[in-house]
């Protein structure tokens, strides 16, 4: 597309610049759905291996009798790094 085709063609889009804070806020979240709901479509009907339902729900049983897992500190520490 020549210089001026791009122009011609963007002449009629608005700019962000222009764009007050709300409209903004509800353009990105247009996109954010949008973009969620093509990755969700894209699991719809896929089985998870029983191994992993078996986890998932060991893991909220233990979270749900108050048991977690290691902070951030402990894992920043395990490996090094200094928060």
């Amino acid at each position: 597309m020549a210089s001026t085709d791009v122009q011609k063609h963007l002449s009629g889009e608005p700019k962000i610049s222009d764009m007050t804070l709300s409209e903004f806020r509800t353009m990105m979240n247009a996109l954010i759905d949008e973009r969620l709901s093509e990755w969700v479509d894209e699991d719809a009907g896929l089985k998870l291996r029983s191994e992993v339902v078996e986890r998932i729900k060991r893991q909220r049983a233990d979270y749900a009798a108050g048991k977690r897992g290691k902070s951030l500190g402990e894992i920043a520490s395990k490996y090094g790094v200094k928060l």
